[in-house]
């Protein structure tokens, strides 16, 4: 207690307030697009945190149907944020958020008179935009898929094998010719 019977203040506490949201952001929303989300993040992956006019870019040479839907609403947000009074020549893709929407059931008809369900999924997307800061690093992502450390380990496993078993076959050969008489040219 203070004297004078009075309660110290304390700050006004700021709650779900990340580093990267303290700058304006421009948004663009879509709902219920009618894509996986497994589809939708490898698309989203190549322009988190690219420069805006490079994500349209990417995004326009990419055969994926996932990547028509994140480019109009690039295009929105970046509308959206001239709108606001950004500058739109300096936008940086801040955030692509992917949810779960709704999935449409339907019959799915098997074998000896089965039935079961197939899901159909659909996905709500969030696109926000902001200016570039200077503290800003732009990453590069590909939309190739990393092998499992597991399976890199076998992998090399197997080359390792490979190239001693090339060695070991290739000295056999080499005795082998030392035994019938013949010189090694090695």
């Amino acid at each position: 207690a203070v004297a004078g019977g009075e309660a110290p203040e304390k700050p006004a506490e700021v709650r779900n307030k990340a580093q990267h949201h303290s700058h304006p952001r421009a948004r663009a929303i879509v709902w219920n697009v009618k894509t996986s989300m497994k589809k939708l993040n490898l698309v989203c992956k190549l322009v988190r945190k690219a420069h805006v006019d490079a994500a349209l870019l990417q995004l326009s040479l990419q055969p994926r149907k996932p990547a028509r839907f994140i480019r109009k609403l690039i295009h929105e947000a970046k509308y959206n944020a001239a709108v606001q009074g950004m500058d739109p020549e300096r936008l940086l893709v801040d955030e692509v958020r992917i949810g779960r929407a709704t999935y449409l059931k339907r019959l799915e008809i098997k074998a000896r008179g089965k039935t079961g369900m197939r899901r159909k999924p659909y996905c709500n997307i969030f696109v926000f935009v902001r200016e570039i800061q200077p503290t800003d690093e732009f990453v590069q992502h590909s939309l190739k898929r990393k092998r499992p450390r597991w399976k890199r380990d076998i992998a090399e496993m197997k080359a390792g094998l490979r190239a001693q078993y090339a060695a070991q076959s290739k000295e056999q050969s080499r005795d082998r010719k030392q035994a019938l008489g013949g010189t090694s040219v090695d």
